[in-house]
Formats: structure tokens, sequence, C-alpha cells
């Protein structure tokens, strides 16, 4: 989907989404991350949620508030977060059963090299970790089958995926276009002297200029 002339400001007039988000499939698949953590579907949300779970006197289990009191003489049920760990663990075992799943999730979604890709039981901890983010955590049975549906049903916004360029990839210096052999190549990002937005950035601003992506050489050229 190329953008229209005057359809955003600052926009390169070569723009096209379908050609960045080739070049930087993350951009897409951040929304699905998102939105499996908005929405409870994740890690650390349900065991976040079950370390602030007490058990009143009565022996009701209540999700006490950030910030708010427990109720008086409720104790902290130690319990709930042993049983959410519980449960996550089974549900990303059973995810893990899917070897083709699996595999899509590192190469697509996760954005590994799938060269790098040695199969289910060659994963280390941190490859682990980046997969279960894009698996849908259910409440009762583990089901793959519902983690296969929500990845292909799912609905993105390319609005958002748009303005991510202008926003976000801009400023990291992301090229949104591959380079043409009209293209000089002369000035790699890593020559690119960025703005350092202070004495103490928290990220360098490449807003300066525009690059594209080089996939012989694997590196980012400034287009001139």
């Amino acid at each position: 989907m190329a953008v229209e002339e005057g359809e955003a400001v600052g926009m390169p007039s070569d723009f096209d989404l379908e050609e960045y988000i080739k070049i930087n499939p993350d951009v897409k698949y951040q929304q699905v991350r998102k939105d499996l953590m908005d929405h409870g579907f994740y890690n650390q949300a349900r065991l976040d949620t079950a370390k602030r779970a007490f058990i009143t006197p009565d022996s009701v289990v209540v999700i006490v508030l950030e910030g708010t009191t427990p109720p008086t003489g409720s104790k902290l049920a130690k319990e709930a977060r042993a049983l959410a760990q519980a449960n996550i663990n089974a549900d990303n075992d059973a995810f893990l059963k899917d070897s083709a799943l699996v595999h899509k999730v590192f190469s697509t979604y996760v954005g590994f090299a799938d060269s790098l890709w040695k199969g289910v039981d060659s994963l280390n901890s941190d490859e682990k970790t980046a997969i279960f983010e894009f698996n849908k955590q259910q409440t009762g049975v583990p089901s793959v089958k519902e983690d296969k549906e929500f990845l292909e049903k799912f609905v993105y916004d390319e609005d958002l995926m748009t303005q991510h360029y202008l926003l976000l990839g801009l400023l990291e210096g992301r090229a949104y276009r591959y380079c043409t052999q009209n293209d000089k190549k002369s000035t790699p990002i890593s020559k690119f002297v960025p703005d350092t937005l202070g004495k103490a950035p928290i990220m360098l601003d490449y807003s300066a200029g525009h690059f594209c992506y080089d996939s012989k050489s694997d590196r980012k050229y400034l287009i001139q």
C-alpha cells in the first residue's frame, strides 16, 4: 500500500507499507504481542495478578489493585502464584509440542534468522521467552488450536504500521525501502552521525536522514 501524496506529512513519497513491513516485520507483529498483553493473555501479566491475590478470613480470594490496601485480616495467597505458574508452564509446554507452529513464530513473528532454527529441543531460554510472548495463554485446558486461530485471524491495523515510521522508524534510522541500482550506497548507517538529543540521550535520533536496506550486504545506507 503506497502512501498518497499529502497523506502523511514528512512521509517519503515512495514509501510503501508492504515493503516497509517486509524489511521490518516486527512492526507488524508487535501488534499481536501488545494485544495479548492488553487482554491478560500474557505470562507476566497473569503472574503479577496472582501476586496480588489475597484470601479473606471467610476464604474468599480477592485481587488487590496496585497501591491499595488488602482487606483486614486477609493473607497473601501464595498458592495463587504457584498455581498461575503451573498453568503457564503447562500451556507453554503444550505450545512447544507443535513444532511447525513454534518454527513459524520463531522466524516470522519473533524475527530470528531461519538459519538459526535447529528444532524445538535446541531452543535456549531467551529464544523460548521471545516465542512465548506470542502464546495466547488459556485459563483452562491448553489449546494449541486456539493459539493458531488467534495468530491466523489476527486483524492488523495498517494505519498504526504506517504511523510507526513517522513516530519511531524515522527516529531509529529504520530502512523504509530496499536499495536500488540508483542508490549510491556510499554512506552506511554506521557512518551517519545522528543527533544525540542532548548530553544524556535516551536514544539516538536518525531522523535527519532516510535509509534503504541492501539485502546482499545486510546493511542500511543513507538515501542521497
